[in-house]
């Protein structure tokens, strides 16, 4: 291995489950990415496998996917959402026949739902499962997220809620994929001297960083973002390389910008009449996205849009793997020709980017691993843990505080449209912390209410809530389940300190928010 490309998707969705209604929209969330994410990340990988392609990649699942993915219910729902989304198809063959520009296109979204179908049955509605067995086959490396995702740094003044979170990742993970995960991706990339500490303590020994944090190290990094750091307790840090950072995600100069490209915001549950499109939609009497999306990009300054052609995108797609696979050779060579050391390119992206915002990206990623195997003997594509294998004489530094997002400094999840949640989040952590404290020797009536206690209180520790609110999307249902796990803490936590348990309001609470079987209150220290 002479230089790397490290490629690492951070797969995420907020605990979202509400089995007290039949359908909830914000569940979509999950089936949207599970059609269009997950299971054509899982085809892609299939295929490296079966052809023995070369070449590796990183996946980080955080533990509130995982325990979707793996809940019976949300699998039901999702099978559910596809059966309903090809009954759609059904009816859309009978309403384009002989429409020369959209009949194509439905034809292409009914082999691809069947097969994604077939795929998602074939495994055995596991995805956990089948990436475990992907990663057996070595075209993989999954690695773990804190706890609920939560902005691990405004918990410094409370280790043992850090604790919490990191060991209860690892212990879900373990029992999900069956090993250990040796890397974690921080929540929001977020960063402060120190956390290293509880990284180690996990057994972990990577974690990503954007690049401000290795640019403002002390001592500064001899090569800048172009190669992983130790830190003072021992874990690895990769850090964000911006130059194929704004290739993939730049609004103006990014690839999925393409006008070739798949219109996003173009779908037919929005565009058709509603007694016919009401049936696959919100009961409730919304619209909503469906998934069927008959445009493509065509002009991204303008309103005017021509029908979706898959071919023509997918050629567009082995274009721009092809151009970036030239830009990441061209760029080792330069920094290579610089200093002669071996050149770590770090690529971290929100995996939903590939399929769900970015429908052609699987394929891009697809034909960028295989270029990447067999066009060059420049460079590897492969994974954190690889390059630590290879190259772990690496210079050890103290990474600066950081995020990535708007502005590189927490802004997105502490500012003018969140702020008020700030004074919450403080006194749930302490009054966890007191708890905690007060425990003693535990008892089994009062643990079950404080392990309960803890997922609420993690809960509300999601970044996601935050987020959602400082970017305007889905701000009622943020602000509502902020707010209610907040509540749901504070009166369990009532309970602990009066010594009156009621059993149906814990009841209710394990059902609703039951997950994390592997937590355990001796990771809270």
């Amino acid at each position: 291995m002479r230089n790397a490309l490290v490629i690492v998707l951070h797969a995420h969705l907020p605990w979202v489950r509400h089995p007290e209604r039949p359908f909830y929209l914000e569940e979509h969330w999950l089936f949207e990415a599970i059609a269009e994410t997950y299971l054509p990340l899982v085809e892609v990988l299939r295929g490296l496998a079966v052809d023995g392609v070369p070449a590796r990649l990183a996946i980080d699942v955080s533990p509130t996917l995982a325990a979707m993915l793996e809940d019976e219910l949300l699998r039901d729902r999702a099978e559910a959402y596809l059966d309903r989304l090809l009954e759609l198809v059904a009816r859309e063959k009978d309403r384009t026949a002989g429409d020369a520009g959209i009949a194509p296109v439905v034809a292409f979204y009914e082999r691809r739902l069947e097969r994604l179908r077939a795929l998602y049955r074939a495994i055995g509605r596991d995805i956990c499962g089948e990436l475990a067995r992907l990663e057996q086959a070595g075209v993989v490396e999954i690695a773990t997220c804190a706890g609920t995702h939560p902005l691990l740094p405004l918990l410094a003044d409370r280790p043992e809620l850090i604790r919490g979170h990191v060991r209860t990742a690892v212990r879900e993970h373990q029992r999900i994929f069956g090993r250990a995960p040796r890397g974690i991706w921080l929540p929001e990339c977020a960063y402060a001297p120190g956390l290293d500490r509880f990284l180690a303590e996990a057994g972990l020994t990577w974690f990503v960083v954007d690049a401000h944090g290795l640019e403002n190290a002390r001592p500064r990094p001899v090569r800048g973002v172009h190669a992983p750091v130790w830190t003072e307790h021992g874990v690895a840090a990769f850090a964000r390389d911006i130059e194929p950072a704004r290739q993939v995600w730049s609004a103006e100069a990014g690839y999925p910008g393409d006008p070739l490209y798949r219109e996003f915001y173009r779908d037919v549950g929005w565009e058709l009449p509603w007694d016919y499109i009401a049936p696959f939609v919100d009961p409730g009497g919304g619209r909503m996205f469906t998934g069927l999306k008959y445009w493509r990009i065509t002009d991204r300054r303008g309103d005017h849009r021509e029908p979706y052609d898959p071919g023509a995108a997918r050629r567009r797609a082995d274009d721009h793997a092809g151009h970036f696979f030239d830009s990441r050779v061209a760029q080792v060579r330069r920094i290579a020709g610089a200093g002669g050391a071996p050149v770590v390119i770090t690529c971290p992206y929100d995996a939903e980017l590939f399929g769900h915002w970015w429908f052609e990206g699987p394929w891009f990623l697809d034909y960028l691993l295989r270029k990447v195997a067999h066009d060059t003997d420049e460079l590897d594509a492969v994974t954190p843990s690889d390059v630590l294998a290879a190259w772990p004489e690496q210079q050890v530094v103290e990474v600066e505080a950081c995020t990535w997002g708007a502005g590189g400094y927490f802004d997105v999840w502490i500012g003018a449209a969140n702020e008020w949640c700030l004074p919450h989040l403080v006194g749930v952590a302490e009054r966890a912390a007191r708890l905690l404290a007060a425990r003693g020797e535990g008892d089994p009536g009062t643990d079950r209410v404080l392990r309960q206690a803890l997922r609420e209180a993690m809960l509300a520790q999601a970044s996601d809530w935050t987020f959602l609110m400082s970017t305007g999307t889905a701000v009622d249902y943020a602000t509502r389940r902020f707010v209610e796990h907040v509540q749901r803490f504070n009166r369990l936590a009532g309970m602990l300190e009066s010594g009156e348990v009621d059993e149906t309001f814990l009841a209710l609470c394990e059902q609703r928010d039951g997950l994390f079987p592997m937590l355990r209150l001796e990771d809270f220290t």
